[in-house]
């Protein structure tokens, strides 16, 4: 036998060991045959929004009274605007029926919002920085290192009075002043080399919570608190964080990142985690969903047809594959 056949027989053999270890998440009494509907496909998602194969928006809190024309996509909705853009690098900013638009020659955008008549945006090469609409012109334009692979879960920049936080695709906050044009502080939340923009930034309390796939950390003036974890979603609700993880496990911390409550579902690959209603939902990418209290001492499984595309969750429902599963109607 050769080098090359040899090679071949050693790396094939791999595989084969590979396949045949992977584990699934194998709940004893799922419920069978529940009951959903159908819903059009999902073609692109972020952080905030869902763009339907129909041209239709799904955001957080429902459908937007909006049908997106073919190549462009949800990004936002911010201080009643909604942006959205295509892959050419165009941008459309949409109020009451009226557009206003601009292109971004070097990169498509990845994230925006917008405050004071300027649009801020984040592009997929890393360049950030604010555009004027009332001058056409670009105040303000910075670049970060430039990344090769992104999760597509990119988060929005916020703002804070005075101030915007961009969440860069390096794992990197840069908050920058909308008066003085100045960086104030650029905050790490995670390191890594693969996979590392912030996929989630929201205000919660007096903390500023923000999180990449490999770490959630909390800001605040008592400083930086991080909780490490492979992390599949981050979800607010009252007065708690909810982790899930991507080994399975679901985490209720409070605002300085202490576990208060915790439960592992063995081998579960969450595709879409949030929490309705005082209900916790995580869809496994087999198709079962969990649906448990927010102390994790009881919980149900739903066994859906398996996750193979993008998911979303749009006002109690939980959309993927064609797929819309009403949240009021399963409990635990």
């Amino acid at each position: 036998m050769n080098s090359k056949t040899l090679l071949l027989s050693f790396m094939t053999l791999l595989f084969l060991v590979g396949c045949g270890s992977k584990q699934y998440y194998t709940p004893e009494t799922p419920v069978t045959n529940p009951s959903f509907s159908s819903s059009d496909d999902i073609v692109s998602f972020s952080r905030d929004g869902a763009t339907l194969s129909s041209g239709k928006v799904l955001t957080t809190t429902g459908e937007l009274k909006l049908k997106l024309e073919n190549g462009y996509r949800f990004i936002n909705q911010s201080a009643g605007f909604v942006i959205i853009a295509d892959r050419e690098g165009n941008c459309k900013v949409i109020k009451d029926g009226k557009s206003r638009e601009t292109k971004f020659v070097k990169a498509m955008v990845a994230g925006a919002m917008v405050g004071d008549n300027a649009l801020v945006y984040l592009l997929k090469d890393n360049n950030f920085g604010i555009y004027d609409f009332s001058k056409k012109s670009i105040l303000y334009n910075n670049k970060d290192e430039k990344v090769f692979s992104i999760d597509t879960r990119v988060a929005n920049p916020i703002q804070i009075d005075n101030l915007v936080v961009i969440p860069l695709l390096n794992g990197k906050l840069t908050i920058l002043n909308l008066q003085t044009l100045k960086i104030s502080k650029e905050i790490f939340v995670s390191t890594e080399n693969f996979l590392n923009n912030i996929i989630f930034l929201k205000r919660f309390k007096n903390s500023l919570i923000a999180a990449t796939p490999h770490t959630l950390i909390a800001y605040s003036n008592r400083g930086k608190r991080e909780f490490k974890r492979e992390i599949s979603e981050v979800i607010l609700d009252k007065d708690s964080i909810f982790v899930f993880s991507k080994d399975g496990q679901i985490s209720k911390l409070d605002e300085s990142l202490t576990v208060q409550d915790e439960k592992k579902f063995r081998f579960a690959h969450f595709s879409i985690s949030t929490v309705y209603k005082d209900r916790v939902y995580a869809l496994d990418k087999q198709g079962f969903l969990i649906v448990s209290n927010r102390d994790f001492t009881k919980h149900s499984v739903y066994e859906f047809p398996e996750v193979e595309g993008y998911s979303f969750v749009s006002d109690g429902k939980i959309y993927y594959d064609g797929n819309e599963i009403n949240l009021d109607s399963l409990s635990y």
